[in-house]
């Protein structure tokens, strides 16, 4: 256990050590702040255990999956390692009902056509040059010549052919030739079409067998665990991350590793009681939990020899390590400084702009 002497000694030795000790002065006392620090993870496994009704359109052998009698009963080992993710699938016993379809075949009447295999389909449609408004400049498409055609219509004589209804030279559309229609491309003017649902085939697979005319029902048992991970840190503020940074770094971290069946370790049951016992507190569904934490107490140190440090000291590998940052009032001085900076260099541009 770290005691103020040995903080303070471990701060005087730092500064020995930078050559500051004849400019700067070494401590004699300081006001010290304790911190300690946790940081991990708990892993817990929640287990569901749910129940429903399958159909399998055709033949399916569920010989290999393992049987209950009621689910919750089913025994299962608890997992070796929490954050391994499982799904079991399971056949509630005698539950498998293997049964021909009443389709027969898995074929039924097609809906749309009716067993027909073909659609009405319309014998022509209207020309998509014209739009069956301008087919002829002469008949309008009637046959009857009714007018002369336009003077600007007869610019545009060589897009146009004789008419094959009223005979006009020059005056028809070229695509449909007077008409204003032309015959349908999907079913070239037989008046029908081919049903796209059967394929002209009059039938169309059952719905419920799938087309296979058999079918396999039966429970289902699933047996689902997942992971669920919660990350720890505390003190989660108070504490600048520069100094936490570096002694994540280079600090000697007590490590504990507690699955669900382990107890608390004094140290931590003294530091973080109030902070453990909710994380640690088993919820809905957790059949195993894996809490991998690391502890580190740090001490922070203000001196009044030395006003704009501030030391943050904690136990290293093979010494205590002492971290320096500047204090908050330094630091606004220094923010203060860059400001004033940059407010000069603004002002030169804009004189010399």
């Amino acid at each position: 256990m770290l005691s103020e002497t040995d903080i303070l000694q471990a701060v005087r030795q730092h500064i020995a050590e930078r050559g500051e000790a004849p400019k700067m002065g070494l401590p004699t006392s300081g006001e010290i702040t304790w911190h300690s620090l946790l940081e991990g993870t708990v892993v817990r496994c929640i287990e569901t255990r749910t129940e429903d009704q399958q159909l399998h359109r055709g033949r399916i052998d569920l010989s290999g999956r393992p049987q209950y009698n009621r689910l919750e009963q089913y025994p299962l080992a608890p997992p070796k390692d929490p954050a391994a993710a499982l799904k079991l699938d399971l056949v509630q016993r005698g539950s498998v009902k293997e049964e021909p379809c009443p389709c027969g075949n898995g074929k039924v009447t097609c809906s749309r056509c009716q067993g027909r295999g073909d659609l009405p389909c319309v014998v022509t449609t209207t020309c998509s040059d014209c739009h069956g408004t301008d087919a002829c400049l002469r008949c309008d498409g009637t046959g009857h010549r009714t007018h002369a055609a336009p003077e600007e219509a007869l610019q545009a004589a060589d897009e146009r052919v004789t008419c094959k209804k009223c005979g006009a030279f020059e005056a028809a559309c070229s695509t449909c030739r007077g008409r204003g229609h032309v015959t349908c491309s999907t079913c070239q003017g037989k008046g029908v079409r081919e049903c796209r649902d059967c394929d002209g085939e009059g039938t169309e697979p059952h719905k419920r067998c799938g087309g296979t005319g058999h079918t396999v029902t039966w429970t289902e048992g699933i047996i689902s665990r997942q992971p669920r991970t919660e990350k720890i840190k505390w003190p989660e503020s108070g504490l600048p991350y520069m100094a936490r940074q570096h002694a994540r770094e280079y600090g000697d971290w007590r490590k504990f590793s507690l699955t669900h069946k382990d107890s608390v370790p004094d140290a931590l049951k003294t530091e973080f009681k109030a902070l453990l016992k909710p994380r640690l507190k088993p919820c809905d569904g957790e059949i195993a939990r894996q809490a991998d934490l690391q502890y580190l107490r740090l001490a922070r140190v203000a001196v009044p020899e030395h006003r704009h440090r501030v030391y943050y000291v904690y136990p290293g590998q093979s010494k205590l390590q002492v971290f320096i940052l500047p204090s908050s009032q330094r630091t606004w001085q220094i923010a203060g400084a860059l400001l004033g900076i940059l407010a000069v260099l603004y002002l030169l541009s804009r004189l010399l702009s």
